[in-house]
């Protein structure tokens, strides 16, 4: 294992891949995300997690998942990535890291793949980012999801709705998501005040 594995990581991927079948396949593959106008996207993982957390560690902004401030707990949320979420027929999941001249600045998250229906209704998978705090309103975060979208839609073909999720007062978050064609929708998913829904149907304009 690189530098960057701790013991703990080691002993969670030995645990998974002790679980699984010798050979067992994803359920899941994610071609590689091409670059977009000004930002190229690689894969997270047991390499460069450690960028989250010089990203975010000293973030103070409140919207920033808590986990991206400890480094273990990074290294742990990539070892479920890597080894759980790519063999999950139900929670499949895949992370970018953004770089813009060859500086990170932010994640994309792609989640929630399953290869069943909801309670028979529209196939759907759930999308996230985090921008750090020197490169907002630039409009990276707008570029960077644009680019996202178009590859769902592109390489998923059974989803029909791509779900986000943010804090009822991140206005930042969800002036991004309206500006991208979100609309607002939190009946049809959960019935919490703690987060605002919204969702982009694939033939929408």
């Amino acid at each position: 294992m690189k530098e960057q594995v701790s013991q703990k990581m080691q002993d969670k991927i030995a645990f998974y891949r002790s679980m699984r079948r010798k050979e067992a396949r994803p359920f899941f593959e994610f071609p590689p995300l091409p670059p977009s106008a000004r930002l190229r996207y690689l894969p997270l993982d047991y390499d460069n997690y450690q960028v989250l957390y010089e990203l975010f560690a000293e973030e103070d902004n409140p919207f920033i998942n808590l986990e991206f401030k400890e480094k273990e707990k990074i290294g742990i949320y990539v070892v479920d990535l890597r080894e759980f979420a790519k063999y999950s027929p139900k929670r499949g999941a895949f992370d970018w890291l953004i770089y813009w001249n060859d500086q990170p600045i932010g994640v994309l998250h792609l989640f929630d793949l399953s290869r069943e229906k909801t309670n028979e209704k529209f196939k759907r998978c759930t999308i996230g980012f985090s921008i750090g705090k020197d490169f907002r309103r630039q409009g990276f975060a707008f570029e960077a999801i644009a680019h996202q979208i178009q590859y769902v839609f592109e390489h998923f073909k059974d989803i029909e709705r791509i779900i986000a999720y943010t804090f009822p007062n991140n206005a930042a978050s969800i002036g991004v998501l309206k500006k991208l064609g979100f609309t607002s929708n939190s009946k049809d998913y959960l019935s919490t005040d703690r987060y605002s829904f919204f969702e982009k149907q694939r033939f929408n304009p």
